[in-house]
C-alpha cells in the first residue's frame, strides 16, 4: 500500500484529499506545518510526496530540496500559486509535477496515479537489474546473496565476489590472475592458492557436483569459467 504525505495548511482542503486518497487505497499522512512535515518524514518514507508552496511557517520548495535529498520518490506541488516563474521554481527544486488550485478531483487523482505509477516502474527497472537469474541459481546483487533452488548459499563476501564476477562473464574463461586481482585487489603471486579454496568453497556450497543447469570449469593453469547447461 503506498504511503503518501500530503503537506497542506488548508485543514479543510487537507482533509478532503486525505479522504479523496484513501478511498483509493493509500495510506496517508498529513500535515499543516513544514515543521510537522518534517517530524512525519523523519519517522517515514513516503512513496509520494504532496506539497502547498505557501506555509505557515516555511514554504514547500525547501521541503521538497529536503526530500528530495533523502529519497526519489515523486514529488506533487499543489498550490494556488500560478505564475509561470514559480511552477518552474517547484520543478528546479526536484519536483515531479505541478497542479494549480483549484483543480479537479479526478485528475488530482488521475496525477498522483501516474506518478506513482511511474516510479513503480523506476524501481522495477532497477531491481531487475540487479537481479541475476540463472535458473536455479539466482543472485541478488544488492544484498550480495545468492540462491539455489530459493535456498540461501550463504556465501562469504569473497565467495559472492567470485561468483558474480564469472557469472556476469558467463561463457568466458577469466584467468587466475584476473580473479584474484578483481576480488583482492592483489597480485595473484600474493597469495597463489587463496583463490584455489575459495572457488572449492563456493562450489560446495553451491552444491556444483549436483546441479543440473549450470556449472563452474576450471582449465587447469588458465582459468574459471561460469556456464549455463
Amino acid at each position: 500500500m503506498p504511503v503518501i504525505l500530503t503537506v497542506e495548511d488548508d485543514v479543510d482542503l487537507a482533509l478532503l484529499n486525505a479522504r479523496l486518497l484513501m478511498r483509493r487505497g493509500y495510506e496517508v499522512l498529513v500535515a499543516h506545518t513544514a515543521a510537522e512535515a518534517r517530524r512525519l518524514l523523519s519517522a517515514n518514507t513516503p512513496d509520494l510526496l504532496i506539497l502547498d508552496i505557501q506555509l505557515p511557517d516555511g514554504d514547500g520548495l525547501s521541503l521538497c530540496a529536503e526530500f528530495r535529498q533523502a529519497t526519489d520518490a515523486p514529488i506533487l506541488f499543489v498550490s494556488g500559486i500560478t505564475v509561470t516563474t514559480q511552477k518552474i521554481l517547484g520543478l528546479q527544486a526536484g519536483g515531479d509535477y505541478y497542479l494549480t488550485k483549484p483543480y479537479d478531483k479526478e485528475e488530482f487523482l488521475a496525477i498522483v496515479q501516474s506518478l506513482l505509477r511511474r516510479a513503480n516502474q523506476a524501481y522495477e527497472k532497477i531491481a531487475s537489474a540487479t537481479i541475476i537469474d540463472k535458473g536455479s541459481l539466482v543472485l541478488r546483487l544488492n544484498e550480495r546473496k545468492a540462491t539455489v533452488n530459493g535456498v540461501d548459499a550463504e556465501l562469504s563476501s569473497k565467495e559472492f565476489a567470485i561468483l558474480s564476477l564469472l557469472v556476469q562473464n558467463e561463457g568466458s574463461e577469466l584467468s587466475y590472475e584476473h580473479i584474484y586481482k578483481t576480488v583482492w585487489g592483489l597480485p595473484l603471486n600474493e597469495n597463489p592458492t587463496a583463490l584455489r579454496k575459495q572457488i572449492s568453497r563456493l562450489k560446495k556450497k553451491l552444491d556444483e557436483d549436483n546441479a543440473k543447469d549450470f556449472a563452474i570449469f576450471n582449465e587447469h593453469g588458465k582459468g574459471y569459467t561460469f556456464s549455463v547447461m
